[in-house]
């Protein structure tokens, strides 16, 4: 699977076309909220149907970081 375009997670319907699986995406794929300038990083659609996403963290390495924690994380959860 490719990445796709940066999309706006705020935008109507995407979220909605996430969770149903109409639009998927990889792990790590970069999103934006909103207008915000720094963009975020997908992990996961949880099985409530939440969006899982880590958001900028000050720096480059700490977004890193804490994307890297959550997929390990996912992985010890299973």
């Amino acid at each position: 699977m490719k990445y796709i375009k940066t999309l706006n997670i705020w935008a109507e319907g995407v979220q909605e076309a996430i969770t149903s699986g109409a639009i998927k995406l990889q792990r790590g794929q970069w999103l934006r909220c909103g207008v915000n300038n720094r963009p975020c990083r997908f992990v996961e659609v949880t099985r409530g149907g939440t969006l899982h996403v880590v958001h900028w963290q000050g720096t480059s390495s700490r977004t890193a970081h804490c994307f890297k924690v959550s997929v390990e994380s996912k992985k010890t959860k299973g």
